[in-house]
């Protein structure tokens, strides 16, 4: 990888879609540019994106390298830091992942206990129906326990599995 244009087509160096986030194949160049010894600014102006974003990318991606040196007996560790585009593709993976909103039952774990001890039968003899709990519910519980607003939610976390109901 010592020349950009043996291993990527120059189509790629100024396709990048704005708002969008990098590929993995912009990360490769951004990896072969700096190997280049290019600046910041003159890769963000060849991918076509700015100069900052290629500054996050190479701090989400930089990773440190030891090499080890033997001499008169004695083993000598130098660290470095070098720019690699898998470290920053699975960094952006990883925080892609917990990107998003948290379900609302990892809040509630109290009003799932409840939810299934009611339409098990196990609170009281009587089963009720997920639209019932909601309202048993709000009526049990006053203490600022995050309670769904619809039965739907209750049938798709019974379809989830995160119920014990089925």
């Amino acid at each position: 990888m010592t020349h950009l244009n043996d291993t990527m087509s120059t189509s790629l160096l100024t396709t990048h879609k704005k708002n969008a986030h990098l590929t993995k194949e912009e990360r490769v160049m951004i990896a072969t540019l700096k190997s280049q010894g290019l600046s910041n600014r003159a890769i963000g102006r060849q991918l076509g994106v700015n100069h900052q974003t290629i500054n996050n990318e190479l701090n989400r991606g930089t990773v440190r390298q030891l090499r080890r040196q033997k001499s008169n007996g004695k083993i000598y560790e130098y660290s470095y830091y070098i720019y690699s585009y898998e470290a920053g593709q699975a960094t952006y993976l990883e925080h892609h992942r917990h990107s998003g909103r948290r379900r609302l039952y990892y809040s509630s774990k109290q009003f799932l206990r409840l939810a299934d001890q009611l339409m098990l039968g196990e609170f009281d003899d009587h089963h009720y129906s997920p639209q019932a709990v909601i309202y048993k519910a709000r009526d049990l519980m006053n203490d600022g326990t995050l309670i769904p607003k619809s039965g739907v939610t209750l049938y798709q976390w019974i379809n989830e599995g995160v119920l014990r109901t089925s």
